[in-house]
């Protein structure tokens, strides 16, 4: 997360004057820089989300996106977006009553819903390079877990705060269609029940699905996510 930012502030700091400065020297016919004159896109995406079952392995993750997305250019290199998206995810069903080695019980399928907004900074402001403009970006809102009722562990996945960083790349061949290519660590905490830390029963002296003296009750899970979209103008 530290390098990431870093990397913004280091793209932001040196690029965006760089997509001004480059466009001195080039008759307009001949430039590489291209005018976006739109405002508004709409942008249906698919993607998948992996990693991120943190320490006790149970939580959702590895499955299909699909969604829909709507930016707005609120100034020369600032988008906002809104956005909606459906996650078919998988879970692992364990008994905390169990030895480690049969602790896994099965998978279960889950639905997660992904709502959130957030802003891109597109590194050639309101243009593009060659019909290519790359951006970082943040997005924040909320996970919301279907019901899994094949779950006994005492674990649930329902309403989550979710956050992360991003980085895209929008590859314009016309000015009403452009795709977006997009990867983002998508995060949110888990919580864990009493039982993953107290011994199993059915195992005595074997270790508990956490360690107490390691492990705290929650725990905040990292999911990369890459995102393919097709965006539609709106409103130029």
């Amino acid at each position: 997360m530290r390098f990431f930012y870093a990397c913004a502030v280091v793209c932001v700091a040196g690029l965006q004057p760089q997509s001004a400065l480059g466009q001195v020297g080039h008759q307009p016919e001949s430039s590489p820089y291209r005018d976006l004159r739109f405002k508004q896109s709409l942008t249906p995406f698919g993607g998948y989300l992996t990693g991120g079952r943190a320490s006790a392995g149970v939580g959702p993750s590895d499955g299909p996106l699909a969604g829909l997305r709507w930016d707005v250019n609120v100034a020369a290199p600032i988008w906002l977006f809104l956005e909606a998206a459906w996650s078919g995810l998988e879970r692992n069903l364990i008994d905390p009553n169990e030895a480690p080695e049969d602790r896994i019980i099965g998978t279960a399928k889950q639905n997660v819903f992904l709502l959130g907004g957030g802003f891109n900074l597109v590194f050639t402001g309101r243009k593009t390079w060659r019909g290519l403009a790359p951006y970082l970006g943040a997005e924040m809102g909320l996970a919301i877990g279907g019901v899994v009722p094949e779950d006994s562990s005492g674990f649930s996945f329902n309403t989550r705060f979710q956050v992360g960083p991003m980085i895209g790349l929008k590859i314009h061949p016309s000015q009403k269609v452009h795709f977006r290519l997009e990867v983002r660590d998508v995060l949110w905490r888990l919580s864990y029940p009493d039982r993953f830390f107290q011994d199993p029963i059915n195992a005595p002296g074997t270790p508990p699905v956490l360690d107490p003296l390691v492990k705290t009750d929650s725990e905040w899970a990292h999911h990369v996510t890459y995102f393919f979209g097709i965006g539609i103008t709106l409103r130029r």
